[in-house]
């Protein structure tokens, strides 16, 4: 079985439609399945990362989150994150969906927050789960939370108020000792949205409730 056919297998297995949201689900970059192909190879981490995945997703009544320990993002001042290896944890559905509110979605990535400017939202320390769908600009809603990477590939915790009537978005925090900042949309080009968070809690509630993978 070649590359394209193992992925074309993927994404089947995934119900995903196009190769981008198979990266996505991979948390590689769109291009790098191009790569795969014109080598002929995938690199035994990512099929090792897929495997892992696959098995902890297949079950109905668990959900995949990624796991991100190495990875926070920040309230207050940007923080560069390299390192993104991540953990596969298989969470009860019921717990999610019924005792957190979280939609039901097969798969969430949860990073860490480092500071005090979303408070009291979130807290700093706090565990965020982010749905990575809801990754574009269009995608974001008015006065969604979201994680966004700048050019200067910080990573932020931040929420985006938009205005109906102008070009204009506010970055803004939730904690009123912190200053807002007002940009133009075409300001934000350098900008990858990461996604939004839907979910924000103490690691603690997650010990009788999660299965690492």
């Amino acid at each position: 079985m070649d590359v394209k056919e193992i992925l074309d297998q993927w994404k089947s297995e995934q119900k995903l439609k196009t190769y981008k949201d198979l990266a996505i689900f991979l948390g590689v970059a769109p291009n790098t399945l191009d790569v795969w192909k014109q080598r002929g190879s995938i690199p035994p981490k990512n099929i090792l990362k897929y495997i892992q995945m696959h098995s902890s997703i297949k079950s109905s009544d668990t959900i995949s989150i990624r796991y991100f320990p190495d990875i926070y993002a920040s309230a207050g001042f940007g923080n560069a994150n390299e390192n993104e290896n991540f953990q596969i944890i298989s969470v009860d559905k019921t717990f999610l969906t019924e005792v957190l509110g979280v939609p039901y979605q097969t798969q969430y990535d949860m990073i860490k927050i480092h500071g005090e400017s979303m408070e009291p939202f979130i807290q700093n320390g706090s565990f965020i789960i982010i749905d990575t769908t809801r990754n574009s600009l269009d995608k974001i809603r008015n006065a969604d939370v979201v994680i966004f990477r700048n050019s200067d590939n910080e990573l932020f915790c931040k929420r985006i108020l938009k205005n109906a009537f102008d070009d204009d978005i506010v970055i803004s925090s939730d904690n009123f000792n912190f200053g807002d900042k007002k940009v133009k949309k075409s300001a934000l080009k350098d900008h990858v949205f990461i996604g939004v968070v839907i979910c924000s809690c103490n690691a603690k509630i997650f010990l009788n409730q999660i299965e690492k993978v």
